[in-house]
């Protein structure tokens, strides 16, 4: 942006080298569809006329890109969730699990796709529905243009997604309505295949054909970009990975289970029901053919993040008792715990870290490293403004969501029981897991003596991958060597 330019070269000295690269004719290019970085450009544009170019990854003008780029996306996004499910008891209880029980608050402050595109994709359907109950009035076609240039922009933002852009097409159920969908998302789609052209040399060749990383090119390659038949094993391990399964870290969304069979059998909205499900459960499906279903060092499964909020449409029709509020709250407020200590201090884990808001975050924050925040020259008291933030959420939706059996004191102190068993008998990571601790601890921490973790790791190699395992890290991350003083 900076620059002028869509190629890269010219901004890694600035923000950082990265394996995220594609190349063409020698040039290096962003691997990433490019609907956020394209949407962030007159935002960066505009900041520009207040601060200064950027000379680290860190400068205040790329806070204010993400607060205006993602974040007001997401925190939109989120108000209507909320108010999709009003008046039913448990809407502000929902928004309080989606927003705080899962990763979506994380990426929502970050310049990542992820939140964005759930956002988006969220934000195209309700404007489909308000165009559904203004049926007649002149302003539908413009409210479904609107609708189609959302789903569309997600798709350029997120590849994966496109089925779901699809489907919401399809789901107009008439040809009134899906030509002005259509003709929005078109707009989009003429973006896309214009920045192809001008970075790959063709409209038809995406990112990702032209991936720079030895790894991610031969992933490519193999089936459709990566993609292959439907994996059960894949599948298991989304939902119950000791890394970031999500019923394990997210065990609210259990609830969209007997919510969507609900939904599918209720009289006139039985229609919305099964199209939401069949998105939901379609677009799983889909990313179960990905072998790096992971997606790296990350924070839970980000790659199911753009299907959140219609998942949790399906939740309050599965919460009409008190019983079931309840045990949902408990529930929720398990995940809460869980995402408000990852990300409290270093939020990216490899897989290799089982059950990481102990063997990982714990870890860190007793050895001093807290997330760094506006605030952080007060050391762990930092941790309290977002900690508080996150109490009185919660206890609004407590409050909001009537009565609850057990009762929301109880339900805290039954979360509270279940986060602190892990706690007190924390998982051990293998090795390649304590090795990869240590080293980000020495390399990211900035605290001293800052490589004493990873020298202690590293003596303890004892087969011969593990003994390449720790030549390797610490070659990237141990002490360099310094010139004599002259």
């Amino acid at each position: 942006m900076e620059l002028s330019t869509f190629r890269i070269e010219g901004a890694i000295p600035v923000l950082g080298d990265h394996e995220d690269k594609s190349v063409s004719e020698g040039r290096f290019y962003s691997n990433k569809a490019p609907g956020l970085a394209l949407a962030a450009i007159p935002v960066y544009r505009l900041l520009r006329l207040f601060f200064p170019a950027p000379h680290s990854a860190s400068d205040a003008i790329f806070v204010w890109l993400r607060i205006l780029t993602v974040s007001s996306v997401c925190a939109l996004g989120l108000a209507r969730l909320v108010a999709r499910l009003v008046p039913a008891p448990s809407a502000a209880l929902t928004g309080f699990a989606v927003a705080f029980g899962t990763p979506f608050l994380f990426y929502a402050r970050s310049f990542f796709a992820h939140a964005w595109v759930a956002s988006l994709l969220f934000l195209s359907w309700d404007l489909m529905c308000l165009a559904r109950e203004r049926e007649g009035h002149r302003r539908v076609t413009a409210l479904l243009c609107a609708a189609g240039f959302l789903a569309g922009w997600a798709a350029i933002s997120e590849y994966t997604v496109s089925p779901l852009a699809l489907l919401l097409g399809l789901s107009t159920r008439a040809r009134r309505r899906l030509v002005p969908f259509a003709a929005g998302a078109a707009a989009p789609l003429a973006v896309l295949l214009g920045y192809d052209a001008v970075c790959f040399g063709s409209p038809f060749v995406l990112s990702s054909a032209r991936e720079a990383y030895g790894t991610y090119s031969t992933l490519a390659r193999t089936g459709f970009f990566g993609f292959g038949w439907p994996s059960p094993a894949v599948a298991g391990r989304y939902l119950a990975d000791p890394s970031r399964g999500l019923l394990l870290f997210s065990p609210f969304l259990l609830w969209a289970i007997p919510g969507f069979v609900r939904w599918c059998r209720a009289g006139a909205e039985r229609v919305d029901g099964r199209w939401i499900t069949l998105a939901v459960a379609g677009f799983f499906v889909l990313l179960t053919g990905y072998p790096n279903w992971h997606g790296g060092w990350a924070l839970g499964n980000r790659y199911l993040l753009p299907v959140l909020f219609f998942a949790a449409l399906a939740l309050p029709r599965a919460l009409s008792a008190p019983l079931s509020r309840g045990l949902f709250a408990v529930a929720a407020l398990f995940s809460v715990l869980g995402h408000v200590v990852l990300t409290a201090s270093w939020p990216y884990f490899p897989t290799d870290m089982p059950w990481p808001p102990v063997s990982g975050s714990a870890w860190f924050l007793a050895r001093g490293w807290f997330a760094p925040n506006l605030l952080s020259g007060v050391g762990v008291l930092s941790l309290l403004v977002p900690a508080a933030v996150t109490a009185v959420a919660g206890g609004v939706a407590l409050q909001a969501a009537g009565p609850l059996k057990p009762s929301g004191v109880v339900g805290l102190a039954a979360a509270l029981f279940l986060f602190a068993v892990p706690m007190a008998r924390p998982p051990h990571p293998p090795y390649g897991g304590r090795l990869w601790r240590a080293a980000v601890f020495g390399a990211y921490s900035g605290l001293d003596p800052r490589r004493e973790e990873l020298g202690r790791v590293v003596v303890e190699a004892s087969t011969p991958l593990e003994r390449r395992q720790a030549t390797g890290a610490w070659r990237l991350y141990g002490p360099k060597p310094t010139a004599p003083s002259p």
